[in-house]
């Protein structure tokens, strides 16, 4: 059940032009591919080989009024899908299949996570259950390529042990960085959390209550590492 990889980070907003100017502008992201549909409308964003995508619309509502903007799904990819789908079971968490038949794993809160097999080497594909519009690729920069290793999660300070056990009891997370891997900047009041192959940390952030007129403002609740 070892999580190896965050595949791709899926971020509701109520403003997707702005969020997506704001990663492209300040964070390095590119933009890749665009989809809309009946309910929602998502862009994909690309740095080195970190994928995030930016969606907002009527799906989104319900998750908006209840956390204001933030991730909503952290896909991870597996070394052994029915495994995990087992231990999610075993731990009590509700399991779901996404459009494409992916399971999707809801754990304390509202974030989700969709469980992918790891991909072939060198592979590079968009996340499935999307139609996507790509644009012109962009000439590759220089260096090695860069994964989404590293997610800053805020939220209810009552959510940090559960969703902490959580991530250690199906996804074979802990607390302690692996061999070799430097640590990542821990947060004063939450867990930070290493999949083991040290290619994935979560690292968990105490949110104080939210001021909605703040949160309507910025992307306040989660940064993209």
């Amino acid at each position: 059940m070892t999580v190896r990889d965050i595949a791709h980070v899926e971020l509701y907003t109520r403003d997707k032009i702005s969020a997506v100017r704001h990663y492209v502008a300040r964070r390095g992201f590119v933009q890749v591919a665009d989809c809309v549909e009946v309910d929602r409308s998502s862009a994909l964003l690309r740095r080195g080989e970190a994928h995030l995508v930016i969606t907002s619309g009527w799906a989104t509502r319900g998750f908006l009024a209840r956390n204001g903007e933030g991730v909503a799904d952290i896909a991870v990819t597996c070394d052994d899908v029915a495994a995990t789908v087992e231990a999610a079971r075993a731990y009590g968490a509700t399991v779901t299949h996404g459009p494409q038949g992916a399971p999707v794993v809801s754990g304390p809160g509202d974030i989700v996570h969709t469980l992918l097999p790891e991909p072939a080497p060198g592979a590079r594909s968009l996340p499935a259950g999307r139609t996507w519009i790509p644009y012109p690729e962009p000439a590759p920069s220089a260096g090695r390529p860069e994964a989404l290793h590293r997610v800053v999660l805020g939220m209810p300070a009552e959510l940090l042990g559960p969703y902490a056990a959580f991530c250690e009891g199906v996804f074979g997370f802990t607390r302690r960085a692996p061999r070799g891997v430097a640590p990542a900047d821990r947060a004063d009041d939450g867990p930070v959390l290493y999949g083991a192959s040290g290619r994935a940390a979560l690292v968990l952030r105490a949110r104080p209550p939210r001021d909605r007129a703040e949160s309507d403002r910025s992307l306040c609740t989660t940064s993209i590492l």
